[in-house]
């Protein structure tokens, strides 16, 4: 898996975006239990699957992100340590979302971003959108959401497009955690 490769241009649209984070901002750990399954639809998914069940995620951790407005969701053979993604190698399937949302402040110009890794037998798929719309990449739709108060991401009708074709990907469903 090439996951670890390809991180800094999952990354560099948060990164880039973020306007202003503060690295001593709290991050949650990984000890915290999550719940969701992200449905998807388009044409890629005949590549890799239909569902994404969340297995790990970071909450608001601008040292891994560029920005503590951003969950990190991971499949359940990623985790996060020091910082750093860990995976485990044997496993050549996984996905890593990371799912920004910037309407309390962060950024001047996006309001919400998603980039998004997923790889299946060793191959990658990236995507990504932001909103509204600046040209580049697609915009995510309008219901979607990430409330850090009540611990929810959601994905209604959410819409990314792979940066290598131009293919789209609708995701759908609900993240909670504690």
């Amino acid at each position: 898996m090439k996951i670890i490769q390809t991180l800094p241009l999952l990354f560099i649209l948060v990164l880039g975006i973020a306007c202003g984070t503060d690295d001593e901002a709290a991050s949650e750990s990984q000890e915290n239990a999550v719940l969701g399954t992200i449905l998807l639809s388009g044409e890629e998914t005949s590549e890799f699957g239909t569902s994404l069940t969340i297995g790990n995620i970071e909450v608001g951790n601008s040292a891994l992100t560029g920005t503590d407005k951003s969950v990190v969701l991971l499949s359940e053979n990623i985790t996060v340590e020091n910082n750093e993604l860990v995976f485990d190698e044997s496993d050549q399937n996984g996905f890593v979302i990371v799912a920004a949302d910037f309407t309390t402040g962060g950024s001047p110009n996006i309001e919400k971003t998603i980039s998004m890794n997923i790889t299946s037998d060793g191959e990658e798929f990236l995507y990504a959108c932001t909103s509204p719309f600046q040209n580049f990449f697609i915009a995510c739709g309008e219901v979607y959401s990430v409330d850090f108060e009540a611990k929810t991401a959601t994905f209604e009708n959410t819409t990314v497009i792979n940066t290598e074709n131009d293919i789209v990907l609708t995701m759908d469903g609900t993240v909670t955690w504690e």
